[in-house]
């Protein structure tokens, strides 16, 4: 590890997941870093396990043997019940793991964990050589890292004083500059989101309003090395030709870009909402089919922009 009196090695932030080997979320051969935290809450999202800071745990019921174990070692009282239908007052939970630690059947598994910046750097060091020979790197996704912005900034400037291809998977929204200034230096590539241009279909699929990402989009276009807009593409929130045609126009008006990906809605992620106890609220939404996406995307293309199904 390159020595750097500038890089924060020792702080630590919260992760949930480093995906390896991945070909998707910026060029060449990737590490996925996943950070805990997002103020959206999409319908669709499919790490719901990502939305709080803290860990949580899963409970997988159809493993649980019923032994007892991890309501002898939980520390919060009530948070572990087999009177409860899920098993987990999450109200209670605090996300230690202690129950997970112990359950040796897999029934629990805790989603996220404290790591330093230098934990996280020697796990994606491992594939530098990749790196190298075909100008992949790192990436941070979620969640939303914005949200831990001082540990994102601290993660970015590890890699770049690695050498590493440097992105990050935003949706763009944070009140505070203050993660725009910090983060943004550090940045090769902006994989943007943008869900809905109208504010309050925005609001109601994602509890926020999209006027904040606006904002920060026009900066984040500007002041990162590259930025591609990247479009969830939901049945019933923007896959019509009118709001992707406005997307489009939405994608031209910021500096520098030049592309869209358009990733089609799935139901990838929907066992997690099982395992968390908690309603999948888009049941009967449907993946477009490949000849509505190719329309979206020869839409994207006859506009000047380059195109692509998929991240």
């Amino acid at each position: 590890m390159l020595a750097d009196d500038n890089i924060q090695y020792g702080l630590e932030g919260n992760v949930f997941n480093i995906q390896r080997f991945s070909l998707n979320d910026g060029p060449g051969i990737r590490t996925i870093v996943f950070l805990k935290g997002c103020p959206l809450r999409c319908l669709w999202c499919c790490n719901p396990e990502s939305q709080k800071l803290q860990p949580v745990v899963l409970y997988q019921v159809d493993n649980c043997i019923h032994c007892g174990s991890c309501l002898q070692v939980c520390p919060v009282p009530g948070a572990l019940s087999p009177d409860n239908p899920h098993f987990i007052d999450y109200d209670k939970c605090n996300g230690c793991g202690e129950c997970a630690a112990v359950c040796p059947a897999d029934a629990l598994t805790q989603k996220g964990k404290p790591m330093t910046v230098q934990q996280v750097i020697r796990e994606v060091k491992k594939d530098a050589s990749y790196y190298r020979r075909t100008n992949g790197g790192m990436t941070l996704s979620g969640g939303e890292p914005l949200l831990q912005y001082e540990f994102a900034a601290e993660l970015l400037k590890a890699a770049k004083s690695q050498g590493w291809h440097t992105a990050i998977e935003t949706t763009g929204y944070t009140t505070n500059e203050e993660a725009l200034d910090k983060v943004l230096p550090h940045v090769d590539l902006a994989l943007l989101d943008a869900k809905a241009p109208n504010d309050a279909i925005h609001k109601k699929f994602t509890n926020v309003s999209n006027q904040v990402i606006r904002k920060n989009a026009v900066r984040i276009a500007q002041e990162a090395g590259e930025t591609i807009v990247r479009v969830p593409t939901i049945p019933g929130v923007n896959a019509d030709d009118r709001t992707i045609a406005e997307i489009i126009e939405y994608a031209k008006s910021l500096q520098s870009v030049c592309e869209i990906h358009l990733l089609p809605y799935h139901t990838l992620g929907q066992n997690k909402y099982e395992l968390l106890g908690i309603p999948y609220r888009m049941p009967e939404t449907q993946t477009p089919s490949r000849e509505t996406m190719n329309h979206f995307k020869d839409m994207v293309e006859a506009a000047g922009l380059k195109c692509k199904i998929g991240g």
